[in-house]
């Protein structure tokens, strides 16, 4: 049974999240990885949630083009409804045999629909970088939407300015329209700290502003910054990542007014030939979270509210236990593994040093396998191996760490939903996802290092079948 949504053939690229009349349409791009079937590129594909958790699929949204055409690769972009309720996609055509001094690789296509399901694309439709300000063939991921003030239809595009250090050029240039056809440029948001800012999004929850984007400079990151003002400037909080390496190409859509949850819509991507020393592939299942406002206006996630009832009764009653592992790491085996399970319950170290966590998919004695944990000295949470080919105290995956308040004393609440190789853990309100591939072994514990350590409600779920 799948927790994490995925279609029957491919896997899920980037998300276009879209709220209407009461329901979440995903549209994403569907990579088949069987190009003597379907060719190199993605087409658009449709699903829809009312909770994030269940989806109907709506089949094929934008088809791709062929070779000779400016999207055999329909890139990603974004949804916009007009005043007269006809639905509006505005999305990146990309072909790099386009990448030429007479082409381009990427510019900015249309096409309409009566209903969100049908889509007519817009042959007369092309909008093209401005090369006074930008480079040629970095134009993609338009995101459209009426400003909150102004009124004004706006188009936040992802581009790389014609100046600057080469790995700081990203930015993401805002343009305007009264037509929806014309776009003319107002301002960009360039900090120069990214290659590139792709898949812009842009929302807001009570008096503040959030301008999410994806970047791939530094370790690959699902982004926000913050404001008072939707057209900045723009706060870069100490934390702004959502997730981590394991979360990529993240948009957001909900009901502007609040009056339902903000979900956000991203990919957990796999890797090659299924192993955790793989090299991470585009594409993989979908992963969403719920957004949540902190009182300082920095934002968390957590679960949507409808993922624990994918999941069953527990098999056991709920397990309180200590370990006391001031001296030396102690383990507890405590029970058999289902391969999609929710692990939930709360774990307080009693020092502000030492580490601990739960073991996953480890043997009888609590070797092998992986662990979630909870490091006081780093003040981080961290998906590793249990007796790899290093040390337990660093055979991580480093790229997946996420940071994380841990104070003596404090109990720190945590959910862990494994489904197959997919793994997302929500640790206070911190997400960490990843890929745990090798998980012969069916056990799930408790392990603790240089602190006591104590557990408490622990309880794991299976999956409510289908």
């Amino acid at each position: 049974m799948e927790i994490f949504y995925k279609p029957e053939f491919g896997v899920v690229g980037d998300c276009i999240p879209y709220y209407y009349d009461g329901r979440y349409h995903l549209y994403y791009l569907r990579n088949y990885r069987d190009t003597d079937s379907h060719g190199w590129g993605s087409p658009w594909h449709h699903v829809s949630t009312l909770d994030g958790v269940t989806f109907v699929d709506h089949g094929e949204a934008i088809p791709k083009g062929g070779d000779a055409d400016q999207d055999p690769g329909v890139g990603t972009g974004s949804v916009f409804t007009d005043d007269d309720g006809l639905h509006h996609i505005y999305f990146t055509g990309i072909n790099p045999l386009f990448r030429t001094d007479e082409l381009r690789e990427q510019v900015v296509l249309h096409a309409t629909s009566p209903d969100l399901d049908h889509w007519t694309k817009d042959p007369d439709f092309e909008l093209v970088a401005d090369e006074s300000r930008y480079e040629r063939h970095d134009w993609r991921d338009p995101f459209v939407y009426r400003h909150p003030l102004t009124g004004d239809v706006t188009m936040l595009v992802a581009a790389r300015t014609r100046s600057g250090e080469p790995t700081g050029r990203g930015c993401t240039a805002v343009l305007t329209s009264s037509d929806l056809r014309t776009w003319e440029h107002v301002r960009d948001y360039a900090p120069g700290r990214y290659h590139g800012h792709e898949c812009p999004d842009l929302f807001r929850i009570g008096d503040w502003y959030y301008l999410v984007f994806s970047e791939y400079t530094t370790h690959t990151a699902t982004r926000y910054v913050m404001s008072r003002s939707p057209d900045g400037p723009w706060i870069t909080p100490r934390d702004n990542q959502f997730d981590n390496r394991a979360f990529y190409a993240a948009k957001s859509a909900g009901p502007e007014d609040g009056s339902g949850p903000r979900l956000l819509f991203g990919w957990n991507p796999t890797k090659v030939e299924d192993r955790d020393d793989g090299d991470w592939q585009w594409g993989g299942c979908l992963t969403v979270h719920e957004i949540v406002q902190r009182e300082d206006g920095t934002l968390a996630v957590r679960p949507p509210l409808a993922l624990p009832d994918r999941f069953g009764e527990p098999e056991r009653d709920p397990v309180d236990l200590v370990v006391d592992a001031a001296y030396e790491r102690r383990t507890a085996v405590l029970g058999r593994l289902p391969s999609a399970a929710l692990l939930e319950g709360e774990l307080t170290l009693a020092s502000s040093t030492g580490s601990a966590g739960i073991l996953l998919d480890v043997d009888e004695n609590g070797e092998g396998g992986y662990f979630l944990r909870l490091d006081a000295e780093l003040q981080v949470v961290q998906l590793g191996r249990v007796g790899g080919y290093r040390s337990w105290y660093v055979d991580h995956f480093p790229e997946l760490d996420r940071p994380l308040a841990i104070e003596p004393g404090r109990a720190i609440p945590f959910r862990i939903v494994l489904d197959g190789s997919a793994v997302v853990a929500y640790v206070g309100d911190v997400a960490l996802s990843g890929r745990v591939y090798h998980r012969p072994r069916g056990w799930y514990g408790v392990v603790a290092d240089g602190t006591r350590a104590e557990l408490r409600h622990l309880l794991v779920r299976p999956p409510v079948l289908a």
